[in-house]
């Protein structure tokens, strides 16, 4: 699920100045059945395009089906801390899954997001492929141990259609919810900082 939050929340940018040098996280309730001890994407600020590497180790005692996610996510402003829409399912989205992660990532992958998220659901998939014991097909997902270092993925610039965000400091309320039992599986914080990568000067009036 966080795999999916990141490709998603990478995308939500807002204008201020960079704030966060690293993840800020936390856990705000989640099973005691999941344990999350650690989370990592340098560098910090983001800068979009271009690589992140990220760091997860989570461990799941229980065996998850039909979950229900769901992202509240705010840009900092000087005044407030503002919402931002659920906009070609960027932003504060309640995505339906019947099973964690690989269904939205093949329809992230088939739908192709605001144009850019094909990609980046692929190399999402293929970093699960790389977790020992992972079973990425079966569903239910059995009890598992996640324990990505360092893996690199490859962020897109920002698309046309979403424009009219700018770089800047955010922070998202991410939860799981077992849709069977009403059951809140996960729950997390997390803020950070994205900035849009300075194309080199290449006019008359450079310099």
């Amino acid at each position: 699920m966080f795999l999916f939050t990141v490709a998603v929340f990478a995308l939500c940018l807002g204008v201020t100045h960079a704030s966060y040098s690293q993840l800020d996280w936390s856990d705000c309730g989640s099973d005691p059945r999941v344990s999350i001890t650690k989370i990592d994407v340098s560098p910090m600020p983001i800068v979009l395009p271009g690589p992140i590497h990220l760091t997860l180790q989570v461990k799941a005692d229980l065996s998850i089906s039909d979950i229900q996610i769901h992202m509240d996510v705010k840009r900092h402003t000087f005044l407030l801390d503002l919402p931002i829409p659920c906009l070609f399912h960027v932003g504060s989205c309640t995505y339906e899954n019947s099973c964690p992660g690989l269904p939205l990532l093949d329809t992230m992958v088939a739908e192709d997001w605001a144009g850019i998220m094909a990609g980046l659901g692929g190399q999402i998939r293929t970093m699960l492929t790389t977790v020992p014991g992972l079973n990425t097909t079966a569903c239910p997902v059995p009890p598992a141990t996640i324990n990505i270092q360092q893996y690199t993925l490859n962020l897109p610039p920002v698309p046309s259609i979403l424009s009219f965000f700018a770089e800047g400091d955010y922070k998202a309320h991410v939860t799981a919810t077992d849709k069977s039992t009403g059951q809140q599986l996960i729950c997390l914080k997390l803020a950070l900082t994205i900035k849009e990568k300075e194309e080199p000067c290449t006019g008359i009036f450079c310099g």
